[in-house]
């Protein structure tokens, strides 16, 4: 337990984490239970959660500038005004959201994460999403990924983790425990798989010390690790999504996988279901924002150029009946994304293009009057 139990020598950090813990929120599918805490720990491990019975230490976001600036959520993550919460989402059992931001360390760079966990009765899997913000007043390019502590049976040390590259799909275990707990990637090809052991990883492994330099490089390298037996003191692996220049208040969204299962086989064939799951339930749309938009307007979809998902955000001045239908280069419709009465306000939508080829594709926003397109570009 080095890794967190070190945390509490700062009577600050010891604080931190106190009202971190206190304010997450626990719940799951029957199968599999989660925790999220106010600062964006992802935790799952056997339905109902219990902190003793839990696989994974942390799952957190990271966003890399450069090799002096990597927000992390050990030395970097707070929590915002906004309370770890349980929400409602249509086509979804169970929900639990939270949003951190930097304001811990106050170092660069100046992001905002909003963390939202989608759960389904019966299921041996979580989705999960990292809405990444860029809160600076310039443009940031930043390496986007997710951080992962494993924990197999509550306990860290011995276990094996693993990249199948076929499947995308990372998964760890340790040998004579019956619990393989798998991740993947689900709205991009994974840019790379990074895994180290816990002492490589961290420069003072009693402290949980490690520097941004080694962050940087985990998210930045191209290459994949396929396999790795931890030491004593365990290990970390980085999924990587790659390069997004963010603008000023821009957001990019990762939506991942975590799933346990009883092999490996198992492991990795959860992942193939929550892909499935992806590309059914994230066509839906979101409301982003209560503001009112003085005009309707449809936004250039991001990222574009992309593989094989991309957000559409629109905004509408007053209530309509709302349409937005994907097309290809010869007109013909390819898939309906939003058909439904919606309130003002401002809207993303998120396009799988699963099972589509590469080439232009249309967007079309019908609102009411208001009609406008826009042209987006498929690269597989």
């Amino acid at each position: 337990m080095k890794r967190f139990l070190v945390i509490l020598v700062a009577v600050a950090a010891l604080a931190l984490v106190t009202a971190d813990l206190l304010h997450a929120q626990t719940g799951g599918s029957g199968v599999v239970g989660f925790n999220l805490t106010n600062a964006g720990r992802v935790r799952i491990g056997p339905y109902p959660y219990s902190s003793g019975t839990a696989h994974v230490g942390r799952t957190t976001a990271t966003a890399a500038l450069n090799k002096n600036a990597v927000f992390d959520y050990n030395e970097d993550a707070n929590k915002t005004a906004y309370v770890a919460q349980k929400i409602t989402v249509p086509g979804v059992d169970d929900a639990a959201r939270t949003i951190a931001d930097n304001s811990y360390s106050n170092k660069p760079p100046k992001v905002r994460v909003e963390v939202t966990i989608y759960f389904w009765a019966g299921t041996k899997y979580i989705i999960y999403r990292y809405r990444f913000y860029n809160d600076s007043t310039g443009a940031m390019p930043l390496y986007l990924g997710s951080f992962t502590v494993p924990m197999p049976s509550g306990a860290y040390g011995g276990e094996t983790v693993a990249y199948n590259i076929s499947k995308r799909t990372s998964y760890f275990y340790r040998t004579g425990t019956a619990a393989y707990i798998s991740q993947k990637l689900l709205n991009k090809n994974l840019y790379s798989m990074r895994i180290r052991d816990w002492d490589v990883y961290s420069s003072d492994p009693e402290s949980d010390v490690a520097t941004d330099s080694v962050r940087y490089l985990m998210a930045t390298e191209t290459a994949n690790d396929t396999l790795l037996t931890a030491g004593a003191d365990g290990s970390v692996f980085c999924m990587n999504a790659g390069l997004y220049t963010l603008a000023p208040k821009d957001s990019a969204d990762l939506y991942f996988g975590m799933g346990i299962g009883a092999t490996a086989a198992e492991a990795i064939a959860l992942m193939d279901s929550a892909q499935a799951k992806y590309g059914k339930f994230v066509t839906s749309v979101e409301k982003t924002t209560a503001v009112v938009p003085a005009h309707f307007a449809l936004e250039q979809n991001y990222p574009n150029p992309f593989n094989p998902s991309t957000q559409i955000r629109f905004g509408l001045s007053v209530r309509s009946s709302v349409t937005l239908t994907v097309y290809d280069a010869l007109g013909r419709s390819m898939r309906t994304l939003v058909n439904q009465q919606l309130d003002a306000g401002e809207y993303t939508s998120m396009f799988d293009a699963a099972g589509l080829s590469s080439g232009v594709y249309f967007y079309v926003l019908k609102a009411g009057s208001f009609v406008e397109s826009k042209r987006m570009v498929l690269i597989r």
